[in-house]
């Protein structure tokens, strides 16, 4: 039985309290509140679950963290803010890990979603809806993978990297730290750092 708090009340906090409060509810756990700079802004969308403060200088007491923030760099700005919390580590059941796979602390896997054999995720990470983390994969902290994006074999990615929907790595391609790729693009070739790229095959802006 553990009480989460969620650090972040954005769209993807909504998401992940839709998604994972049953299965926590099995056990007896439960998020019990949110935290966010915003004015309440769960509250708008109908959800009860109460703002517990803002992202700086909270005390979670013996509540467990969940990174609830989408952007790579707002990742990093929190997990630095809070490099000695406890994050938890959800997944969701209906998601496949392999038992070879590694997760680091803070990785949110959503439902549906796959992390294959001796993947690596490293901590902070993001795998949303669908998305698919191949073999021999490994991705960099505070990264996210939004829904549909497919990783295969052997693809490395860096830290603070942003993969829009339906984005696709080839095989043992890597992809460098701060890097954004646009929705529905096909990496076929290395990419430095700080690269933004779009379209199939993907080009920089």
């Amino acid at each position: 039985m553990t009480d989460y708090v969620l650090v972040g009340g954005g769209a993807l906090a909504r998401e992940i309290v839709d998604w994972f409060s049953p299965s926590l509810a099995a056990d007896g756990s439960r998020f019990v509140g949110y935290l966010d700079d915003g004015d309440a802004p769960m509250k708008s969308f109908g959800f009860d679950l109460p703002q517990l403060g803002v992202t700086a200088g909270f005390d979670f007491g013996a509540a467990v963290a969940v990174m609830a923030v989408g952007t790579p760099a707002g990742k990093r700005m929190l997990a630095e803010r809070y490099a000695g919390r406890s994050f938890a580590t959800l997944v969701h059941p209906t998601a496949v890990v392999s038992a070879s796979a590694r997760l680091g602390r803070g990785v949110v896997v959503c439902p549906f979603a796959m992390v294959s054999a001796n993947a690596m995720v490293e901590e902070h990470v993001l795998v949303n809806a669908f998305a698919s983390v191949g073999h021999d994969v490994t991705v960099g902290a505070c990264s996210t993978l939004s829904c549909h994006v497919d990783l295969t074999g052997g693809v490395s990615v860096g830290r603070e990297s942003f993969f829009g929907s339906g984005a696709r790595v080839i095989p043992n391609t890597a992809v460098g730290e701060r890097c954004t790729i646009g929705a529905g693009a096909v990496v076929v070739r290395r990419t430095g750092d700080d690269a933004t790229l779009f379209a199939a095959p993907a080009r920089r802006l």
